[in-house]
């Protein structure tokens, strides 16, 4: 029963939002259409930490076998990886911002801030400017991610800091955590994944690169 009252909330969330930018593409599957396929992904996401289908994933339903592997990976990514919240959440404003991603945005902004992001800081973020406010660790995270994004590669400088301050598993973590965060939203964006009801988009366009 909790399975299926999981289902119908969310098809009912996904059909009752508006898709920003346009029509959704990849709409929600009706849980009695689903293949056995399917199934299994559910299945595997109801008996997992998350315990119900999300709207990102809900486009993976087209691709099942990648979308148990997404499941796997992010459920890795969001209870085990080597950060605590307040770089993790960082990590996640910074990949919303460079994609646009307005449900990331809109969903990971008040985690951000109850884990000890200055709102100061994440509000910079979304206006495409430097943060004024980070700590030191938040800092080296900031510039790692900024760099990575902007040269695809780090200076060793820069790598000398992340990994100091967090690690070699911190390194292949963050890796991991922004690969895993960027095909959803890339995943989303093309979907035009909705936002729910009632709420508007927060970003605007990036109109340069992150500084």
């Amino acid at each position: 029963m909790r399975l299926v009252r999981a289902l119908s909330c969310a098809l009912v969330t996904v059909l009752a939002a508006g898709a920003a930018g346009g029509q959704e593409r990849l709409g929600p599957v009706a849980p009695e259409a689903y293949t056995p396929e399917q199934q299994q992904v559910v299945a595997q996401i109801a008996m997992g930490p998350r315990t119900e289908m999300f709207s990102p994933l809900l486009p993976m339903l087209r691709s099942p076998e990648l979308g148990l592997a997404a499941e796997r990976f992010g459920e890795y990514v969001y209870y085990k990886t080597a950060f605590d919240k307040r770089i993790y959440e960082l990590a996640v404003l910074l990949l919303a911002r460079q994609t646009t991603q307005q449900y990331e945005w809109r969903v990971h902004y008040p985690l951000a801030i109850k884990a000890g992001i200055k709102p100061a800081d994440a509000d910079a973020i979304a206006a495409g400017q430097h943060p004024a406010h980070l700590a030191a660790d938040e800092a080296i995270a900031y510039d790692f991610i900024v760099e990575l994004y902007e040269r695809n590669a780090v200076a060793d400088a820069t790598y000398s800091k992340f990994a100091g301050a967090f690690g070699e598993r911190g390194v292949v973590d963050l890796i991991g955590l922004l690969g895993y965060y960027n095909t959803i939203a890339l995943m989303m964006n093309v979907n035009r994944t909705p936002l729910n009801p009632g709420t508007t988009p927060l970003l605007a366009p990036l109109a340069h690169p992150l500084p």
